[in-house]
């Protein structure tokens, strides 16, 4: 039979120690925090299919690759939390774990709320610059904030209910930059060698508003970094992620 202690926020089993007694064992708790890590893997899944099937399976806007990689992220926090339910403290279970860590700070937690802030902020100075009124009559409401708003606050629930360790600032921030580099390619290709500007403001900036422009986006996303790393401490993270997936433990 199961029994859960709410108050420890941990799963409980009894099993037969003699026939005059029993021993309550208490279970990792990668057991619980999987739950909450299928239901986000599947609820960014289905904003993808609903994305893909408005849109079409398109990677122009920066938001369909934040889409993809909160739908990455959660897929590896559930393959690491099998690995440490299955194998805990192997060395399998703490490189899975390091590399989640670094996932989130690297590139999940910078680039989602840079989605986040830089929409609204775009937003309320002009509406038809990164989501135009036309758009309203076929994409649903929910679909643009799960997109542009929900990021966050789940990201934030993610930090409150799992530790994390970040990693060194170099290689975290190494990898905020590669992941906003590629993109930026991606963006000059689109719009120089195709013709396809994603956001219609950026086809306005001219010569050295444009670069200013990504200048002070990629300041503004190491600093969105560096806020990440302060709101993980606080949360409780810092301290090493590995102490979540603590061994089973006999409790008297």
């Amino acid at each position: 039979m199961w029994w859960l202690d709410s108050s420890l926020s941990h799963s409980f089993y009894r099993v037969p120690q003699s026939p005059s007694g029993w021993t309550i064992t208490r279970m990792p708790v990668s057991v619980m925090s999987i739950l909450p890590h299928v239901a986000l893997c599947y609820h960014y899944a289905y904003v993808l299919y609903v994305h893909v099937t408005i849109l079409g399976p398109n990677l122009l806007a920066f938001s369909m690759w934040c889409l993809i990689l909160q739908l990455v992220y959660f897929s590896w926090c559930v393959i690491s939390d099998l690995i440490a339910a299955s194998a805990e403290g192997s060395s399998i279970a703490k490189a899975a774990t390091r590399f989640r860590d670094w996932l989130l700070a690297a590139a999940v937690f910078p680039i989602g709320t840079l989605v986040v802030t830089t929409f609204w902020l775009i937003y309320a100075i002009d509406r038809e610059l990164i989501f135009p009124e036309k758009m309203d009559r076929f994409f649903p409401a929910w679909l643009n904030h799960a997109l542009h708003t929900f990021v966050l606050p789940l990201l934030l629930l993610e930090m409150f209910l799992d530790k994390h360790k970040y990693p060194s600032r170099t290689s975290g921030m190494l990898g905020t930059i590669s992941f906003g580099l590629a993109y930026l390619i991606w963006l000059m290709y689109l719009g120089f060698a195709q013709n396809i500007w994603v956001y219609p403001f950026l086809e306005v900036l001219e010569g050295p508003y444009f670069v200013l422009f990504f200048a002070v986006t990629t300041t503004f996303v190491l600093l969105l970094y560096y806020i990440g790393e302060k709101v993980n401490n606080l949360l409780g993270g810092g301290k090493g992620s590995e102490s979540r997936h603590s061994p089973m433990q006999k409790i008297d």
